[in-house]
C-alpha cells in the first residue's frame, strides 16, 4: 500500500492495516470503562482504537475499521475533542484531518470529571430549585421542607464552585512542569513503571507494600530534587 505523509509533515505514515486480533480484543475494555462513567460505548471504542492503532487515523479509517457510519464517527470524534481526549490536525497531502489520543491522559480525567460532576450537581440543583418554588407557592415559605431544599441548593452551589477551583488548579499545575503537583505525578508514574511485579498482587498486604514502596520512592525523589537544587545554588 502507498505511504502517506502524516499530519505534521514528518515521515510518511503507512496505510492503516487494522489492529492485531489481540489488540482488537481489548476494545470492549475501553467501551466498558467509558460506559461506566456515563459515556456511550462508541466513545470508548473510537478512543481505544486511536490508542491501540499506534498511528494517527482519518475519520474514514476509523469508520471502516469499526464499521461505523460517517455521522456517528464524526459526532464521536467531535465529543472526544471537546473533552480533550484527542488531538486533530489537518493533513494537506491527504486533504483530511488525522486524529490521535492526547499524551497527557490526566488532563482527560480532569476535564471529564469536572464536566460530568458539574452536570450532575447542576441538574440536582435545578430540580431542587423547582421543587422549592412549588412548595413555597403551594404550602408557604414556612413549610419545613423549605429549609432542607435551600440547604441542598446551597450545598450544590458550593460543590460546583469547589470542583471548578480544584480541577482548574490541577489542570494548570499539570501544565506547569515546575509545579510540585506535576513533579509528584511524574515521580509517581516513574514509580509505577518500576514497581516489582511481586507487589502488584490483589491482596491487602501487597497493596500496603505497594503504597509503602511508592511513598519511599517519592520521598527519595524529593530528597534528590532538593540536593540538586542546593548544588545549583
Amino acid at each position: 500500500m502507498a505511504a502517506k505523509s502524516d499530519a505534521k509533515g514528518d515521515a510518511p505514515t503507512a496505510e492503516f492495516a487494522g489492529l492485531d486480533p489481540e489488540l482488537q480484543a481489548q476494545l470492549p475494555n475501553f467501551e466498558l470503562f467509558f460506559r461506566t462513567f456515563g459515556f456511550k460505548r462508541v466513545h470508548g471504542r473510537i478512543f481505544g482504537l486511536l490508542v491501540l492503532s499506534g498511528q494517527p487515523l482519518s475519520s474514514r479509517e476509523i469508520a471502516e475499521t469499526l464499521e461505523l457510519s460517517t455521522g456517528a464517527t464524526s459526532t464521536t470524534l467531535h465529543d472526544l475533542a471537546e473533552w480533550g481526549a484527542i488531538d486533530s490536525d489537518f493533513d494537506s497531502g491527504r486533504r483530511c484531518h488525522l486524529h490521535r489520543p492526547v499524551g497527557n491522559t490526566l488532563s482527560i480525567v480532569a476535564t471529564v470529571f469536572r464536566r460530568r460532576e458539574q452536570v450532575v450537581f447542576r441538574k440536582f440543583r435545578h430540580a431542587a430549585q423547582s421543587t422549592l418554588e412549588y412548595i413555597v407557592e403551594r404550602y408557604g415559605a414556612k413549610d419545613p421542607r423549605v429549609l432542607t431544599l435551600r440547604s441542598i441548593i446551597s450545598s450544590c452551589e458550593i460543590a460546583e464552585a469547589v470542583m471548578q477551583l480544584v480541577f482548574s488548579s490541577v489542570e494548570r499545575a499539570l501544565g506547569d512542569s515546575e509545579s510540585m503537583l506535576a513533579k509528584a505525578v511524574n515521580a509517581a508514574l516513574k514509580v509505577g513503571l518500576a514497581v516489582p511485579a511481586r507487589l502488584a498482587g490483589p491482596d491487602a498486604k501487597a497493596r500496603a507494600q505497594l503504597a509503602s514502596h511508592v511513598l519511599t520512592k517519592l520521598d527519595e525523589e524529593g530528597r534528590s530534587s532538593s540536593r540538586r537544587r542546593e548544588e545549583r545554588e
